[in-house]
């Protein structure tokens, strides 16, 4: 436990966000820190604990301490109630004294809302058709980016941003006078998911047997990273360009050879699902023609938003093995994973996320020296491996004819 830190939660059962006070460190239970009520005219007020004989430091309970806000999706608040309550409590840490407030929000919220209709300086905003897409809306990202910094928040933490250099330039241009911390702070993952392939996945010499796949332009630099860090030279690499033609339709195009990918174990990586329309795209593209077919297919995002048309999309029969992180607990839930069960696996990364408060923000490491290449071989102890009891993992005789080795000591 880091001494002068306190960790909150925005309500009150947030499994994800105790698990990382646990793995910090903190031995008061996050209840015991603050309270989160609801009067009865449903309005928020949270209220951090102090010491009720204390009569001579009346409002300064919280005085010289960094207060870190965990905030994940919950079942029973939207993300729009989520983020007010974020306002109310980085508001009371700082009238109570804390020197410095944190939102840790691995999915960060509305960050995908990155633009407006007089946006200019945004990479797909080129044209006035461009803009006129988005006329008549606010700048979400921005206005919940000035929100928290009216509200106390000195500093963001999130993790595989959609767009980090766009959210960065935001938060930068919000926060003028942030001083010596970056106000906003996107994890990177790749040290993490190069760590489950090589750990998980049979590898023959430099990679012969694997191919990597990014979806679209947006996750290129993320699949490329990975693929580096797996250290596998032989690994082939394709890139996809997708055109929306619609809210549920797009149109992929390769560039490379697809038939280059034909007989591998063939990683597709992204940030985020949420109706699974383009992975189920980009599986098909694949797998329908026997030139290009994999051996077996994975697919790996960080964020995933567990739907009925997901599950659907996901449920296709030339994908393997769907590989996720916990930044939206409820991909836990075995009802929510409904059939995919049989092959859904959750990297648990609440240890990692208390790691990265401990030696990055409190001790100042940066995170790209800390979360390396060089991170790789040992990245396996900032995870644990969640799934079914349905899943092939746990059927040796299945997982051997998929070429998938059962980890050690899960």
């Amino acid at each position: 436990m880091v001494e002068g830190t306190v960790i909150v939660t925005n309500w009150t059962d947030a499994s994800f966000g105790l698990d990382v006070a646990h793995n910090f460190g903190q031995s008061i239970d996050i209840s015991d820190a603050i309270s989160l009520k609801t009067f009865a005219n449903s309005e928020f007020c949270p209220r951090f604990l102090v010491d009720e004989k204390d009569m001579d430091n009346i409002g300064r309970g919280l005085a010289g301490k960094r207060v870190y806000i965990i905030s994940s999706s919950s079942p029973q608040h939207t993300r729009v109630e989520l983020a007010m309550r974020n306002f109310f409590i980085a508001r009371a840490a700082k009238e109570n004294g804390a020197v410095r407030v944190v939102l840790v929000e691995p999915d960060l919220f509305f960050s995908a809302q990155d633009r407006g209709p007089h946006t200019v300086d945004h990479p797909q905003m080129t044209s006035a058709k461009d803009r006129k897409k988005f006329d008549g809306q606010p700048f979400s990202a921005r206005m919940y980016a000035e929100m928290l910094k009216t509200a106390g928040v000195d500093q963001v933490v999130t993790v595989h941003n959609h767009k980090p250099e766009v959210l960065a330039n935001i938060y930068r241009e919000v926060y003028k006078d942030a001083g010596e911390h970056p106000p906003f702070v996107s994890l990177d993952v790749s040290h993490i998911v190069a760590n489950f392939i090589l750990r998980t996945v049979s590898v023959e010499r430099n990679g012969a047997n694997l191919g990597f796949v990014a979806p679209d332009h947006g996750a290129a630099d993320f699949v490329k990273k990975v693929r580096e860090f797996t250290g596998l030279p032989d690994a082939v690499l394709v890139v996809l360009e997708k055109t929306r033609l619609g809210q549920r339709n797009v149109e992929l195009s390769a560039e490379g050879d697809l038939a280059a990918l034909k007989g591998r174990d063939v990683f597709i990586l992204d940030d985020m699902v949420r109706t699974g329309g383009t992975i189920n795209a980009t599986i098909n593209l694949l797998s329908e023609n026997p030139e290009t077919r994999p051996a077996n297919t994975f697919f790996y995002c960080t964020h995933t938003y567990i739907s009925p048309e997901g599950r659907e999309n996901l449920n296709s029969p030339y994908l393997t093995e769907f590989i996720t992180t916990n930044t939206l607990p409820n991909v836990l839930n075995r009802d929510d994973q409904g059939r995919l069960r049989r092959k859904i696996v959750v990297l648990k990364i609440e240890k990692w996320i208390a790691d990265a408060l401990i030696t990055c923000l409190e001790e100042g490491q940066l995170p790209a020296e800390r979360y390396s290449k060089s991170s790789v071989p040992f990245a396996d102890r900032y995870y644990k491996l969640d799934y079914s009891t349905r899943n092939l993992r746990r059927n040796p005789q299945q997982a051997d004819q998929l070429s998938i080795p059962l980890p050690q000591g899960v």
